[in-house]
């Protein structure tokens, strides 16, 4: 028989996987399970975990209310319990939410809070040599877009320490495309011709979360369409594509969409643009019909067990 500690185990570790593979809501459902059996065990470290977890899922469907809230509540904890080293989380999950948002400056604010904590604290608490890389590409990234290219350049040498020094390599394309945009913004377009085949590898070996799959991808469309080279554009569209199509996956399907409307409309083609749009909507539909069926037979099936145990004196 499984132990209560387990049981717990079981629901984050499934939560966090179906996180990671954009399973969102079932997510949250497996790590508010988890939550509640770490808070009674007084597990501190796993229930700060969890709490992360729900915190980038909420991010991830766009509440940022709830999201916020998840982060609120965990820095408070960290302060009532005297928890150093683990504020990071919390802030680091801030900062991308106003990446995505694309206010820079608020997500540098947090992201050089995240940094703080973890050059003031990180040996206090169960962090690693990714949380440190993290927060530097977090950093570089921002210094990207508001063109800030020597503070970007900085960060990105720092994550390409921590990653060689490491032997880490889930995050080789976010390290390759950045420095390809990086080079591109500089003018040095030679760079990133002499380096296509590295991004193709990297794309193809990638080992992240789907989101930053995808955030790396947008990147590197971005770069190619603003260099004109929208065939190669497209190529990185047409690979996300037929990976969802393979995949069965509607939601990548979706994404790569969105890519090709993003390329078909930078490169004036609007035959082509229109389709895409055309497309997106017609996906956009069929996965939300997906979803009210799904939240249906969630919902058919939770009063069919309420039913089962009600006593039939009552019915």
């Amino acid at each position: 028989m499984a132990t209560t500690e387990q049981i717990a185990k079981e629901y984050f570790e499934k939560g966090m996987a179906l996180i990671n593979s954009n399973s969102l809501e079932l997510g949250i459902d497996n790590l508010n399970m988890a939550k509640s059996i770490y808070e009674e065990l007084e597990d501190k470290t796993q229930y700060i975990f969890t709490l992360r977890g729900l915190a980038i899922a909420y991010g991830n469907l766009g509440y940022d209310s709830k999201m916020l809230y998840k982060c609120l509540d965990a820095l408070n904890y960290l302060d009532k319990n005297s928890i150093r080293g683990a504020k990071h989380w919390f802030y680091t999950i801030i900062c991308n939410r106003y990446m995505f948002l694309g206010d820079y400056d608020s997500a540098i604010n947090y992201g050089k809070m995240a940094m703080q904590d973890l050059e003031d604290n990180g040996t206090h608490f169960a962090n690693t040599p990714h949380a440190y890389m993290v927060a530097c590409l977090n950093l570089a990234y921002c210094y990207l877009h508001i063109s800030r290219y020597a503070d970007a350049e900085k960060y990105l040498k720092r994550a390409s320490g921590i990653a060689q020094k490491n032997d880490m390599h889930h995050h080789d394309l976010s390290l390759s495309v950045l420095y390809a945009n990086l080079h591109h913004r500089m003018g040095d377009d030679e760079y990133v011709y002499s380096h296509v085949d590295e991004l193709v590898t990297a794309i193809k070996n990638n080992d992240v979360t789907i989101v930053d799959y995808l955030e790396d991808l947008k990147i590197l469309i971005e770069t190619f369409c603003s260099m004109k080279e929208f065939e190669r554009a497209e190529a990185v569209a047409s690979n996300l594509n037929s990976y969802g199509i393979i995949a069965g996956d509607e939601y990548l399907k979706l994404e790569a969409t969105k890519f090709f409307m993003q390329v078909y409309k930078a490169s004036g083609d609007e035959e082509k643009y229109h389709s895409a749009c055309v497309s997106y909507a017609e996906i956009s539909i069929a996965l939300s019909i997906s979803e009210s069926n799904k939240h249906l037979q969630e919902m058919d099936t939770a009063i069919a067990l309420s039913i089962a145990d009600t006593p039939m004196e009552l019915l």
